[in-house]
């Protein structure tokens, strides 16, 4: 894993993933990306900005992770990129909300997921990490962590959540990781310095990812 400091951690995450989405699209390859919520969004706003002009017929967009209830409701993060002005004129976007029942909607994203992974020439996601060590929406502890399948719901202390697991992290061939705040110091150290158990600490996963880069705002030797 890549580890950069920078005081703009997002504007270089979004440059980094508008560059080699631009880079695999113009050799006509077949493109997965994936969104990530939270400050994630402000790099995808960013991303489709600079992504203007290129031509995306071949790509194919959708969420990490997405807090269930009705489609469009205030905290669904598809809504809140489409509220923020978010657009990727001609790509394929699949909205995880599909206005039916929890384990309906997770079966679904499921078999999507599957699909674009087994069609895709190029995998990108965008991640990012909370102070309890979790990242998409994979909480420590939860059903989401034995899960086999590609996508998974579970019910957090403030949502259901519907998330991709472990087997689909492990799909992906490039990632950016963008962690900001003092409260993710310790979390970004685990993350660097040490290798623990996936179920305590989720975000470990993307260390298996083959080319992923962290942007931070915090010094490496602050941690």
């Amino acid at each position: 894993m890549k580890y950069i400091y920078t005081d703009m951690p997002i504007e270089k995450a979004a440059t980094q993933t508008a560059n080699k989405l631009t880079d695999h699209l113009n050799k006509g390859e077949r493109v997965l990306l994936l969104l990530s919520g939270g400050s994630g969004a402000a790099i995808a706003i960013s991303v489709a900005k600079k992504l203007s002009g290129v031509n995306l017929t071949n790509l194919f967009v959708s969420m990490t992770d997405e807090r269930y209830g009705l489609v469009g409701h205030k905290d669904e993060n598809w809504q809140q990129l489409l509220d923020a002005g978010f657009k990727l004129p001609g790509a394929t976007m699949y909205r995880p909300l599909i206005g039916q029942a929890i384990q309906k909607t997770t079966e679904l994203f499921n078999e999507w997921l599957y699909e674009q992974f087994k069609m895709a020439d190029y995998k990108f996601g965008i991640f990012g990490m909370g102070s309890d060590g979790h990242t998409a929406g994979i909480k420590p502890g939860s059903d989401a962590v034995t899960s086999t399948n590609l996508a998974a719901h579970l019910k957090s202390e403030d949502f259901e959540r519907i998330t991709i697991t472990f087997p689909a992290i492990k799909k992906i061939d490039e990632a950016v990781v963008q962690a900001s705040g003092t409260d993710k110091r310790t979390v970004i150290s685990d993350l660097i310095y040490k290798d623990l158990p996936l179920d305590k600490q989720p975000v470990q996963i993307l260390k298996t990812i083959p080319q992923i880069i962290l942007y931070t705002n915090n010094k490496r030797e602050e941690l």
